[in-house]
This record gives C-alpha cells, structure tokens and sequence, in this order.
C-alpha cells in the first residue's frame, strides 16, 4: 500500500493512504540504515493486525521530489507566503526572501494577504500589484472566511504549506481550511513587541480531500538564502529571469551595468520598487557571505 507520513512522534509514524489515518513504525532494515524519515514522505507500508490493533509497517521511502530540513518535511508542492498589511506591519524583505527560497528549492510560491478586512481597498490593491503577475495571488479575512475560497481554489490537488511572520493569522487561515473539526492553537500579537508569537511547534499535515495535504510546520528557517552566490540570487526573482536575455551583457546583475533590460522595466514601472530593492539588499547579503 501507498501513503503519506502525516505526522511524527516518538519513533511512531502516522500513515494516511487518501481514507484513513493508521499508526505504525519503520521496517528494520530502515533502522539499520539509519533512513530518515520525513513528515510528507510518500512511502510503502502494509498493515498489521497483530493482537487486534490495526497498525502499520512502512518498508521503503519513494523517491522524494524535495524535502527540507527546518523543518523537516519532503514532497512540499505550494509554500503559501502569508502576510499582512497592518497589525503586523508587511516587511517586504522578508517576503521577498520566502519568495526567494522558494524558487531556490524548487517550491512553487503562493501570496497570501490576510486581515484584508483592517485596509482600504486601495492599501490592498496596491500590495496585490506587487505579486500577481509573479505568483497565484489571494486576499483574505481569517475571521470571517472571505476570500479563502480562492486560496483553496489554489492549492487544490497539491500539498501546501503557510508560512510567514508571525502574528499575520496563519493558524487561523488553517482552522478554516482544514475539513475535519480539529484545530491548531492561535496565537495573539505581542503587546511588548508588536509581533506575533510562535503557536505551531511540531509538523503534522492534514489531509484536505481531493488529493489536497495541508503541512502545518513552527517555520521555515531552511529557506534561507545563505551561501547562495549572487548571481544565483538574480535567477530567483521571475520578473528578471523575464528580460534577462534583453540586456546588453549576459552576466549584468541588473544594478551598474549600461543597458539593462531590468533597470528600464524598473524605470518604467513594469517591475516594482520594493521587489528591486528586496533584491539589492539579497545581493548584498551574499557578497558578505562570500568574504
């Protein structure tokens, strides 16, 4: 039988095959080769029914299409990128750095604004112009429910994770999604801090139905771009990748150099401010990485 480990605890392994949800633990011989096994792996597993308890014994790993390790979880389709405008304030640079890490582990990004109901339509507007052309974009209300149809609409058929700031709402957004009456603790803003406080502090995933696996993870700390060079950070923004071919030099890092085709979109409005910018402070990073 074929399924996904949903969840991990103690050396005991939870394997949901698309009905059910049975408890088990690993064959020997991946013991013996000390085999990690990661929350989203697809594996092969066959039931025991041994004294009347229904449980499981996973035999192999199938071959991961990604896997991470903070935290660790494989096979991650959608990294849904939540953030908010207000109560916390958006920091664009760390947006933009989820976004980067994405595309660097081969992780299609999601945008997800939420408290939408605490901005103007303009506010969101303005935000929503930054990424829609770049990535699957929704705006919602994680108290209401309201625009969390579109975002479902998103990672449908896909196994998604949210991750962001703390504080913009993500464990509320993932009481509406997931279909089954549990929920995960939420979380308060910090009066001190004015920052959100870590709720989540183990993996665990849940099934969606329609082949739809929502991971609910304490971070993404992995994504982080260190020891990236920085003619890799300029391949993970898609709006350069678009005109790279465009400008006089082939290696121009789209900062100094005459000609080029980004710094004429950015001049013309085509590519946005805050994203440039997200990109000369990555690039800068990276310099600093390389000494």
């Amino acid at each position: 039988m074929i399924g996904r480990i949903v969840k991990g605890i103690g050396g005991f392994y939870f394997v949901h095959d698309g009905h059910e949800t049975v408890m088990g633990k690993a064959r020997g011989n991946l013991k013996r080769n000390r085999e990690l096994l990661y929350v989203g792996d697809i594996v092969d597993f066959e039931i025991d029914d041994n004294d009347g308890d229904r449980e499981c014994v996973i035999n192999r790993v199938v071959e991961r299409k990604n896997f991470l390790t903070r935290p660790p979880v494989s096979n991650l389709d959608m990294l849904v990128v939540v953030f908010s405008v207000k109560d916390p304030d958006a920091n664009y640079p760390v947006i933009d750095k989820l976004l980067a890490g994405c595309e660097r582990a081969g992780i299609k990004p999601v945008i997800c604004i939420s408290k939408i109901d605490l901005i103007s339509t303009e506010v969101l507007e303005s935000n929503l112009e930054i990424y829609r052309d770049l990535y699957p974009v929704a705006a919602v209300n994680g108290n209401t429910g309201e625009g969390l149809d579109k975002l479902e609409e998103i990672i449908r058929g896909h196994s998604a994770a949210l991750a962001g700031p703390s504080g913009v709402g993500k464990s509320t957004i993932t009481n509406h999604l997931i279909e089954d009456g549990m929920s995960v603790q939420t979380g308060t803003i910090s009066d001190k801090t004015g920052r959100g406080r870590h709720t989540t502090r183990h993996v665990e995933i849940f099934a969606l139905g329609d082949d739809t696996y929502l991971y609910d993870t304490p971070g993404f700390t992995s994504l982080e771009l260190q020891n990236a060079e920085p003619e890799e950070i300029r391949s993970l923004f898609p709006e350069f990748r678009q005109r790279a071919g465009y400008c006089r030099y082939a290696d121009c890092m789209h900062i100094n150099e005459p000609e080029c085709a980004v710094k004429a979109a950015l001049e013309a409005g085509e590519i946005n401010k805050s994203r440039y910018q997200s990109y000369l402070m990555m690039t800068e990073e990276a310099k600093k990485w390389l000494k």
